[in-house]
């Protein structure tokens, strides 16, 4: 595949993001991880402050430790060298706080829903803190994606499944982002693998697979879990997919990984567009476009066709034009929906060519409205008409 505007456009999902400047304040709020939530550097700054104060008056206040320790765990991820040369009250290193926090709360859901989301969990030591924490909320959806990881390591069909249930029963997952995911797995073919990023690319798909049925026989592969090697060989073992080269291998190289993938297992194999271009630069020449994710094929193939079948018959659009609620995660979903740019602007060139002058405004009008949200300052015209 060429690099051009297309690919170049895809580089701005992982790296866009809204330059909103709401007014800050020093109110304590809900801190959500940026995930879910996206907002500035300076508002993590000032809500660490805040909720430190609410500690200062009530150290046995765990919901504020928990506030505190995501504020600045956003911080800190959003800019690491800000964060470490923050002078003042409310900063403090993450194992400091989690340390603070099993001093003052330990017997609480936050204190070991906190310790899981700082030490991870896949040794036995940490283990009984996930379940603890599930254990004193089974209905705060905080652990779910914890739980969804372990049971999914662990190739739990059945309890990863309950969980994915609880978590889509909690209404914690955005509508929109289900949506989003909804059209990914409607890009891919049957039986296909799909190579994902993170956690908004990955446990969505595990939801509308395990809880509504939809393209259940679709294998996702998350990049990052991938190279855990008891891992990979359950999952390998579980899709009749050879893992004898790996054998001698003791952390294999993601590249070999998706060589593998592609090779061995006798599946369409596809990219998400939310993956950075960097896993599959090596295989770019052999990737086509087809709707929220790039398709691995050595032969050419029609793949406009393709896109224009799933836009007019497969995918689910309505929720970008009208929302009838509101969207907590609407930040990351400004960012995430810029994915459907690339293949949009090539449906837009295949309209126009083929004298369809209506199809050709409606979709030049949405991919507008997606990149007037993901990007106050975006020229949709400049992206069109650039060669």
């Amino acid at each position: 595949m060429k690099k051009n505007r297309f690919i170049f456009l895809i580089s701005l999902i992982a790296v866009i993001f809204p330059f909103l400047n709401p007014a800050l304040s020093q109110k304590p709020e809900k801190v959500y991880s940026f995930i879910k939530v996206i907002k500035p550097l300076e508002w993590y700054f000032l809500q660490a402050e805040s909720w430190k104060k609410v500690i200062d008056k009530d150290r046995k206040n765990a919901d504020a430790w928990l506030n505190f320790y995501t504020a600045n765990r956003m911080a800190s991820k959003t800019d690491k060298e800000k964060w470490e040369n923050k002078k003042g009250p409310g900063f403090m290193e993450l194992d400091d706080i989690v340390k603070e926090m099993e001093k003052e709360v330990p017997d609480s859901f936050e204190y070991n829903d906190v310790k899981v989301w700082n030490d991870g969990y896949q040794d036995e030591q940490n283990e009984r803190y996930l379940f603890k924490a599930y254990d004193l909320a089974p209905d705060r959806p905080e652990v779910y994606s914890s739980l969804v990881n372990y049971y999914e390591m662990k190739q739990d069909k059945a309890k990863e499944r309950e969980i994915c249930k609880k978590w889509f029963e909690s209404n914690d997952q955005s509508p929109n982002l289900l949506n989003y995911n909804y059209n990914v797995l409607m890009s891919l073919e049957d039986n296909g693998i799909i190579i994902t990023n993170g956690d908004n690319d990955t446990y969505p798909l595990w939801i509308l697979q395990y809880v509504l049925g939809i393209r259940k026989n679709v294998m996702v592969v998350n990049i990052h879990l991938i190279t855990v090697d008891s891992y990979r060989k359950k999952l390998f073992e579980e899709n009749n997919i050879p893992a004898d080269e790996f054998k001698a291998l003791e952390k294999p190289e993601q590249a070999s990984i998706i060589k593998h993938l592609i090779t061995r297992s006798n599946r369409p194999v596809y990219f998400a567009n939310t993956l950075a271009s960097d896993y599959y630069k090596n295989f770019e020449k052999d990737l086509y476009i087809v709707g929220l994710a790039f398709k691995y094929s050595k032969e050419s193939f029609d793949n406009i066709a393709v896109i224009r079948n799933n836009y007019e018959r497969n995918f689910l659009l309505d929720y970008l034009k009208m929302g009838f609620q509101k969207d907590v995660s609407e930040t990351v979903m400004s960012s995430m929906n810029m994915g459907y740019l690339p293949f949009l602007i090539k449906l837009y060139d295949h309209y126009k060519l083929s004298g369809e002058t209506e199809n050709a405004t409606e979709v030049k009008n949405l991919a507008a409205m997606i990149a007037k949200n993901g990007d106050p300052k975006a020229n949709i015209d400049e992206w069109f008409n650039s060669k």
